[in-house]
């Protein structure tokens, strides 16, 4: 059953995106109550920020960076650089994410990485802080965060009713709060989902490490949020008067990436029950479907035995 409605659910998302992203919606919204309604996934941008690119606002973009999306040939180079960063030896590197090295190699990886090319590490051309920087730098550049614009203010508002029930029962918040990320994490694209699913798990890995990097998962919120979680339109002002939100959003998001990942028993449910619900409509218009041609088709007969009979009898 649980196997079923997996490939259910996979296969609604597939063909059905929208009635899917209506269903994830209905659910997530109903979850927090009066908190959310469906109309807050539409995002309306207030005034232009510049983008965040960390310790890198020294670096030169390459002109097509400018406005940069997510490209295969693009995201396949940066995984090799999410990749290498995974490594044993490099998520155990003091500062990992803090210390940037030259700007010159890392504007020379960034160009690499934007011609979509084949890059190796095993020379020792580029150090783990400038793998690192040049990393926070790509997704600076991107056109929106990763869990996309339309879905930032649903995160916050899940941190959100975590701080106001925090007096509540800590077990319930925290499964009303993964099963509510889950149920985001649903929405976005499928090439931005990829991305931001490796940059949670070496996120993570690198947390699982502080006592040898001094990388906190919340150090490491605070400094990826604005990449996570912020849209690149956002002012400064409302930026800094939220960054404690958004930060411990970041941060869980970092804190969880293995549950985070998979699909609620909830959702796969309710897919479940839609499908059958839709298929139970279906059958109904089929039967309709057929007894209207049947009636259709002995109205036409009987219409053509009265004919025949008329004429019969003038005759």
């Amino acid at each position: 059953m649980a196997l079923a409605s997996l490939e259910m659910t996979r296969k609604m998302k597939r063909k059905d995106p929208e009635a899917y992203q209506r269903l994830v919606k209905r659910l997530f919204c109903n979850e927090l109550d009066d908190d959310f309604e469906e109309s807050d996934f539409i995002y309306e941008p207030d005034s232009s920020r510049k983008d965040s690119t960390g310790c890198l606002t020294g670096m030169k973009r390459v002109k097509s960076q400018e406005t940069l999306e997510i490209a295969e040939s693009r995201v396949s180079a940066l995984y090799q650089v999410i990749e290498y960063l995974g490594l044993g030896r490099n998520v155990t590197e003091e500062g990992i994410f803090r210390k940037s090295g030259s700007l010159k190699k890392q504007q020379d990886l960034m160009e690499r990485i934007d011609k979509g090319e084949e890059i190796s590490f095993e020379n020792g051309d580029f150090t783990t802080h400038e793998c690192a920087s040049v990393l926070k730098t790509f997704l600076g550049n991107l056109s929106e965060p990763l869990v996309t614009n339309s879905c930032y203010l649903a995160h916050l508002q899940v941190a959100l009713h975590a701080d106001k029930h925090a007096q509540d029962d800590q077990a319930t918040v925290v499964e009303k709060q993964i099963f509510c990320t889950q149920l985001l994490l649903e929405l976005i694209p499928e090439e931005y989902f990829k991305l931001l699913k490796d940059l949670l798990f070496l996120l993570h890995g690198v947390s699982q490490r502080e006592d040898q990097n001094k990388m906190s998962s919340s150090n490491l919120g605070m400094m990826f949020s604005t990449h996570i979680l912020c849209p690149k339109s956002m002012s400064p002002e409302e930026l800094l008067s939220k960054v404690g939100l958004f930060t411990k959003a970041a941060t869980f998001l970092i804190e969880n990436p293995s549950i985070l990942f998979t699909l609620p028993e909830k959702l796969l449910g309710e897919v479940h029950s839609c499908r059958k619900r839709l298929a139970k409509r279906r059958s109904q218009e089929d039967q309709g479907m057929e007894r209207l041609v049947t009636n259709t088709f002995f109205n036409l007969n009987l219409d053509m035995f009265n004919n025949k009979g008329r004429r019969i009898a003038s005759s």
